[in-house]
């Protein structure tokens, strides 16, 4: 019988965390809740404390990992992941394999990727960065280990859409052979079913800007890759902007990422509406959507919203395989794709959404056949107040 959940992160606990794993509604239903913060094993002086609460466990090396799963009733403990597989993490998931620890994952916020097969420049380009083709060889290895049973794979993963498990880490497609996958929706899905009696915020016309933070956010640097510069990136969106307001004679709002903290006290965007934790009302009522390769455009799909998908020069330049990704999440969506420093104004257009596609999208991604009528949070208390193991 499960009394306890625990979640293990390697980052620090945030509010979002609180809210996106249900840390209230997990103790009004009687569990136990932990945050095992593993962040000065991982990341070392790099990461700081968010909020502070005392279900936060912070844990410093290996050796005090060992001594917490060692005081565990581990029968009666259920593991949340907030990480994904990779080599990084490799003694971490053999820790909880030797325990024979219940792990689970939420396998939400999976994006399209692309098949495409990389270019014998491209390859030579890989074999030549050392850190690249070490890191390669390494989740290779991770990827392996799982194969022969060395590490576990999940015993459940929560997957939003049947692409859901690919967020899972490295050898993913193990998990969607041997573990029990359950049905749950998006963050984004569950948040679209509470704001539908919202009230609007904004008056009159307006299109939504789904905001990245794109050369300043945090994990781009936690992660070692390198972004566009702040300055030529901002000067070039608000030149487009200034397009956009005066061909379609509305105003453009800044739906603001999460991690925005530069925001709050300096506004790049010349002077717009820039709105925190409102992207879903903010979807529902605009005209239409810009945007790079944001999650957020689910809620794009669910409000049948057209979307324009923007790159730069910039981004193509410095960071060509996320302009990848951009082009083919654009060819996905059917949506108008433009690079915001080489258009014409007749380039700009809005294209009709094709509700085919956006109805594919939306099981691919967001929600199931299951699921789509019951919200996460009431999936995952049945299934904690059901569980037996095995």
């Amino acid at each position: 019988m499960i009394k306890k959940v625990i979640v293990i992160g390697y980052q620090p606990l945030t509010d979002k965390v609180v809210k996106d794993f249900y840390f209230s509604i997990l103790n009004d239903n009687g569990f136990q809740v932990e945050y095992w913060d593993l962040s000065m094993i991982y990341f070392p002086n790099v990461l700081h404390d968010r909020v502070v609460d005392k279900r936060i466990i912070k844990i410093s090396d290996k050796n005090e990992l060992v001594l917490k799963l060692d005081a565990c009733q581990i029968k009666e403990c259920f593991f949340v992941l907030h990480i994904t597989y990779e080599y990084r993490v490799l003694d971490l998931f053999r820790l909880l394999t030797k325990y024979d620890c219940t792990i689970s994952f939420f396998a939400r916020g999976a994006l399209p990727v692309s098949n495409r097969e990389s270019t014998w420049v491209e390859k030579i380009l890989k074999t030549l960065n050392l850190r690249t083709l070490a890191g390669f060889f390494k989740n290779k290895y991770a990827g392996l280990l799982k194969r022969i049973g060395y590490i576990k794979p999940y015993d459940i993963v929560f997957s939003a859409g049947n692409f859901g498990y690919l967020t899972v880490g490295i050898a993913a497609d193990i998990e969607k052979q041997q573990s029990k996958i359950i049905a749950i929706n998006s963050h984004d899905y569950d948040t679209a079913l509470e704001n539908l009696s919202e009230t609007p915020i904004i008056e009159g016309k307006f299109c939504l800007f789904l905001d990245e933070y794109l050369p300043l956010h945090p994990d781009f640097k936690l992660l070692g890759i390198k972004s566009v510069d702040a300055d030529e990136y901002y000067a070039t969106l608000n030149r487009f902007f200034d397009v956009i307001e005066e061909k379609y004679q509305l105003q453009i709002v800044i739906a603001a990422h999460p991690k925005a903290e530069m925001y709050k006290s300096k506004n790049p965007f010349n002077g717009r509406k820039v709105v925190f934790g409102k992207t879903s009302q903010l979807t529902r009522d605009c005209e239409f959507v810009l945007a790079h390769i944001s999650t957020s455009q689910s809620f794009a799909v669910l409000n049948k919203k057209p979307v324009i998908t923007l790159t730069t020069e910039a981004i193509k330049k410095v960071m060509p395989q996320y302009d990848h990704f951009i082009a083919h999440f654009s060819v996905k969506l059917n949506s108008s794709f433009i690079n915001i420093d080489h258009y014409s104004s007749s380039d700009v257009k809005i294209d009709k959404v094709d509700e085919q596609i956006y109805n594919a999208y939306l099981y691919d991604y967001l929600t199931s056949a299951e699921s789509e009528r019951t919200r996460t949070s009431e999936i995952f208390m049945k299934i904690l107040k059901e569980y037996h193991g095995g």
